[in-house]
């Protein structure tokens, strides 16, 4: 874990921030219209659907690509296996563990927000915890991190994901509570993706060197 320790500094910063800010509030849902009523701007709405995309599949599929045309492939497969890991690891405690799980808008009337029913939002109602999104980029951007240790290059990469995480409760899709699940799952699955991959193919290259 040390080698990332400018990753994980400002995530458990992050982590610590939203445990104090909840505390602070007499339930999730004052704290997240809290968020919402004081932050709300369509502007950085539009932009909080754009940095919300990197917790998606598609960046997945980029490096397993571009490690692939390298010829990268324990590289390849391990952001493959992360991948399938999460995907796996997320539904099965989204539908079977935690569900309905209600999301904010199945419980938060639109008339205390500012958003408006006609504006074209597609807002999941259920299936909440753990964020799926701040999962997957949270298992993305430590990988990241495990594979370039450059400090400057850490924090960027904690910063991207952090903002994803913002993103899913500025957006009203998430709980700030399944955020900060989804970012403790998305360390833990990379860190043991990561090791099991390193130990793997060292495992390899010894075998190698013995035949």
């Amino acid at each position: 874990m040390r080698n990332i320790k400018y990753f994980l500094i400002p995530t458990f910063l992050f982590l610590a921030v939203c445990g104090i800010f909840l505390s602070l509030h007499s339930d999730k849902i004052s704290a997240q219209l809290f968020i919402h009523n004081t932050w709300y701007n369509e502007n950085i709405y539009q932009v909080m659907k754009a940095i919300t995309a990197w917790g998606e599949w598609q960046l997945f599929a980029v490096v397993i690509v571009a490690y692939s045309f390298q010829k990268s492939w324990w590289r390849a497969g391990e952001f493959l296996t992360a991948g399938i890991l999460s995907a796996v690891v997320v539904q099965i405690l989204k539908r079977l563990v935690f569900a309905p799980s209600p999301r904010p808008m199945a419980i938060i009337d639109w008339g205390e927000t500012q958003l408006a029913l006609g504006m074209g939002i597609d807002m999941p109602l259920q299936f909440a915890f753990p964020s799926g999104h701040t999962t997957t980029a949270f298992i993305w951007f430590t990988l990241m991190a495990l594979h370039y240790k450059r400090p400057v290059l850490q924090v960027f990469a904690a910063v991207c994901a952090i903002a994803v995480a913002i993103s899913r409760v500025y957006l009203m899709v998430h709980w700030i509570t399944d955020v900060m699940a989804g970012i403790l799952l998305g360390v833990t699955i990379a860190v043991i993706v990561n090791t099991v991959f390193e130990y793997l193919q060292k495992k390899s290259a010894l075998i190698k060197r013995a035949d």
